[in-house]
C-alpha cells in the first residue's frame, strides 16, 4: 500500500459524504414538496409555485448540506483516517476495521463539530422575544444518540471506501450502495417533514 493511501481514501470519501448529505437533503425537500402539494394538495400554494421550489429550493439547500458537512465531519474524518492508517500499517488491512470501536468517540467528536462549528443559537425573527429561548450547547443521551445515527453509516462508508482502495478494487459498488441509501433516507425524512405539515394545511 502507498504511503498517505488510507488518507487519501479518507479525504476522497469525505467528498463523497458531502455529496450524499446533498442527495438525502434534496429529495427529502422533493419529496415533502410532492406529499403537501400534490398528493395532500396544499391550498396555501399553487403547484405551478410548488413545482418553482422543486427547482430552486433544493440547490440552495445542497450547498448548505455541502457546507455543513464539512463543518461537521471533516474532524472526525481526520480522526479515523490516523487511527486507521496506524492499524493498517501496524496489523494490516483488516486491522483497520477496529475503527468501528472508536465510533463512539467519533460520533462524540462529530457532535461537538456540530454544537460549536454550525450556526445553533440564532432567532429567525419569527418568534417573539419572550418565546426564544437562546440554544444550550452540550452534549445529552438524546443527542450523542441522534449523532451516533448519523455517524455509523458515515463510518461505515469510509471504511468500506477505503478497504476498497487498500485492495485495489472498484469503489463504485460502495458508492453506489451509499447513494441508494441516500435517497431511501431523504424519501423517508421527506415523508416525515410532510407529515409535520399537514397540520398547518
Amino acid at each position: 500500500m502507498k504511503r498517505g493511501a488510507t488518507f487519501v481514501s479518507y479525504s476522497q470519501s469525505l467528498l463523497w459524504i458531502a455529496l450524499l448529505m446533498a442527495v438525502v437533503v434534496c429529495v427529502a425537500i422533493i419529496v415533502e414538496l410532492v406529499f403537501v402539494d400534490f398528493i395532500h394538495g396544499n391550498p396555501h400554494r399553487t403547484k405551478a409555485n410548488a413545482l418553482l421550489r422543486m427547482l430552486y429550493t433544493p440547490p440552495i439547500l445542497a450547498i448548505v448540506a455541502i457546507v455543513g458537512s464539512f463543518l461537521v465531519f471533516t474532524l472526525p474524518q481526520c480522526f479515523q483516517a490516523i487511527v486507521a492508517d496506524v492499524l493498517v500499517r501496524r496489523f494490516g488491512r483488516r486491522s483497520q476495521f477496529g475503527i468501528l470501536l472508536a465510533l463512539p468517540l467519533t460520533a462524540a467528536l462529530a457532535w461537538y463539530c456540530y454544537d460549536y462549528l454550525t450556526p445553533t443559537d440564532f432567532n429567525l425573527a419569527i418568534n417573539l422575544p419572550e418565546d426564544w429561548t437562546p440554544y444550550q450547547h452540550g452534549l445529552t443521551l438524546s443527542r450523542y444518540l441522534t449523532m451516533l445515527k448519523v455517524q455509523t453509516p458515515i463510518t461505515m462508508f469510509s471504511l468500506l471506501y477505503c478497504d476498497a482502495a487498500i485492495r485495489q478494487a472498484s469503489q463504485k459498488s460502495v458508492i453506489l450502495a451509499a447513494l441508494v441509501l441516500a435517497v431511501v433516507v431523504g424519501v423517508i425524512w421527506g415523508h416525515l417533514l410532510a407529515n409535520g405539515q399537514y397540520q398547518f394545511l
